[in-house]
């Protein structure tokens, strides 16, 4: 648990102590146990993982305050739905703390969602080679209206299996370490 902004937030740090650090803002309703055998796989890699908890409480400031708490200069950050519309912003302000980004079933803020909802009419560009990942048809329309707010390298991937960890952890940990390695 860290504290920042006055509240407690649940944060697991796991992996090599040496290792590149991975950032993962987790979806509503998944617990930092959710990644858990995402986070084995990366940290086979040599990747030590951050896994933020979601909380609606938290803002791009308070991840900011949570990885210098943790003293984390430099991450790949990883944004699951909800937390990945934290991870866009996070990418499109930060570029001085994120070599990456990688999202699922979400596009950037500037982009109408599912529902026709902009999130962020004013959100900067990210200027980070971004990889996201779909698992509807839906979510790929969104994700591609996308790209015209990315300045850097730009994929879209399907997730093959059904989107839970059983059948994706592979595919997502393999995207992770694709993108720390092209930053």
């Amino acid at each position: 648990m860290v504290t920042v902004d006055g509240f407690g937030v649940p944060v697991d740090v796991a992996g090599p102590d040496k290792g590149s650090v991975v950032v993962v803002l987790g979806a509503a309703n998944n617990s930092a146990t959710a990644y858990e055998a995402v986070c084995r796989r990366l940290h086979t890699a040599s990747l030590r993982t951050v896994v933020i908890g979601p909380d609606p409480r938290l803002t791009a400031k308070s991840v900011v305050g949570i990885l210098d708490a943790l003293d984390v200069k430099w991450a790949l950050l990883v944004g699951d739905r909800v937390g990945g519309e934290l991870a866009w912003e996070l990418a499109a302000t930060r570029l001085d703390r994120f070599i990456g980004l990688v999202v699922i079933d979400r596009g950037h803020p500037r982009v109408a969602d599912q529902n026709g909802v902009v999130r962020d009419e004013h959100c900067p560009p990210v200027e980070l080679n971004t990889t996201a990942l779909v698992s509807s048809a839906a979510a790929r329309a969104v994700v591609n209206a996308s790209q015209r707010y990315v300045y850097g390298d730009f994929r879209v991937v399907d997730l093959l299996g059904r989107r839970n960890a059983a059948e994706s952890t592979a595919q997502l940990a393999a995207e992770i370490v694709l993108r720390t390695s092209t930053w």
